[in-house]
């Protein structure tokens, strides 16, 4: 099952929204991991194998992709907190639109577009050894 960890730049409610849908969400804040480092949060996401929800996209993606493994990422626009709410249900829309649902492995959900929803994935530079990469989808 997908675990979220929402990044501290994001409202605290998507724990709920997650929650509503059946995931487990963490905020960074409750958490006590506020003010931490991107890096130090990379430590904490490798070792629960939490998908990161953040609209801090360019430092994660650099530190992503050193990975050879990664549980995926979720990427919300700059946006006030109630349209944070809605990409956010966009991007679970999303990971349960197709059957089985999306495996985040090496995935990110990028909810930059009003009303889209674009899922790529995002190797390390070295291939995952039984791995298989995801195909581009866009969901409306």
């Amino acid at each position: 099952m997908i675990q979220f960890l929402i990044d501290e730049c994001l409202t605290p409610k998507l724990v709920e929204v997650a929650n509503r849908s059946g995931y487990v969400a963490h905020h960074v804040q409750h958490r006590q991991w506020k003010s931490k480092e991107d890096h130090a949060l990379l430590a904490f996401i490798r070792a629960e194998d939490l998908t990161i929800v953040t609209n801090n996209w360019k430092d994660f993606e650099r530190m992503l992709r050193r990975e050879e493994v990664h549980p995926g990422a979720v990427v919300l626009p700059h946006v006030p907190r109630q349209a944070q709410i809605a990409a956010f249900e966009r991007a679970l829309r999303a990971i349960e639109a197709v059957d089985p649902p999306l495996d985040m492995v090496n995935t990110v959900i990028d909810v930059a577009e009003p009303g889209k929803c674009a899922c790529t994935s995002c190797p390390s530079r070295k291939p995952a050894v039984g791995r298989r990469a995801q195909r581009a989808r866009i969901f409306t």
